[in-house]
């Protein structure tokens, strides 16, 4: 089986439509190519041929948009994007990967391959990001809220874009890891306005908890109820690192740290 030292085909096409048309091909096995961070490593032994994504114009920030192919790094040296919503997005960034792999690994990329104790996807979700998406089957492209994102074999993200805030919107993030160098065990984001001291239009992320991280949605509650509904709706299971039992616990006390953080 082919490796990716022995690939038949490499592209790098100049326009979305060429690399879309390259990408629904069913005769070889055609993958995207940004960063390649997740796409190396991996091996990809069935991959036949790809497509570079570096002259599409898709690495920019914009505000709060995002282009795709935009890196980690790049995002975390960005003044305003540092500062959005108290610093939560780069410090996500920041637990998700070290300097060495941000110069290479792109947002889009990162939330495609992302694991279900992702810092960044856990932090994204929370802060609503919405995805800009084009597939090979239409010319238009689709805003996707990111909980409805499934990632296809060939459609392309082409930008994240972030909601602007109000003034009494905060957010936080917090994780439990073996070394405070490792992955989470276990993550929680939360972004919520404060209105006279309550929290009012809550979204709250769980990291570590399945496949992939979730969100809880409330328009109110007090820090004691959104705790027991964080651990009242997560399943999550035994591994190597942590116990379900211990998954669960962290997670109620994380979302109580979260919660109280944004009424600093």
């Amino acid at each position: 089986m082919p490796t990716l030292r022995e690939l038949t085909e490499y592209h790098k096409p100049e326009t979305i439509e060429e690399a879309l048309k390259l990408l629904r091909r069913t005769s070889l096995k055609t993958v995207p190519l940004a960063g390649g961070t997740s796409l190396v490593p991996s091996a990809a032994h069935d991959v036949q041929a790809v497509v570079d994504l570096s002259a599409l114009g898709l690495s920019y920030v914009k505000g709060l948009s995002i282009g795709a192919t935009t890196t980690l790094q790049t995002i975390v040296e960005h003044a305003e994007l540092r500062a959005y919503a108290d610093g939560v997005l780069t410090a996500a960034i920041l637990d998700s990967a070290s300097r060495q792999t941000r110069e290479g690994a792109t947002l889009a990329g990162s939330i495609i391959s992302a694991a279900g104790n992702s810092p960044l996807f856990t932090a994204l979700l929370a802060l609503d990001a919405r995805l800009t998406v084009r597939t090979g089957r239409g010319t238009r492209e689709e805003e996707v809220a990111l909980p409805y994102f499934t990632p296809q074999p060939r459609a392309l993200i082409l930008q994240v874009t972030l909601p602007v805030l109000n003034d009494g919107a905060h957010a936080a993030y917090e994780k439990v890891a073996r070394t405070p160098a490792d992955l989470p065990i276990v993550c929680v984001a939360a972004r919520a306005t404060i209105d006279q001291g309550e929290l009012r239009d809550i979204r709250l992320a769980l990291g570590g908890v399945g496949e992939k991280p979730i969100v809880i949605t409330q328009p109110s509650g007090s820090i004691e109820e959104l705790a027991q509904l964080a651990v009242a709706t997560v399943t999550p299971g035994d591994d190597y690192f942590a116990s379900a039992d211990y998954r669960r616990e962290m997670i109620g006390v994380l979302t109580k740290r979260v919660l109280s953080n944004l009424k600093r």
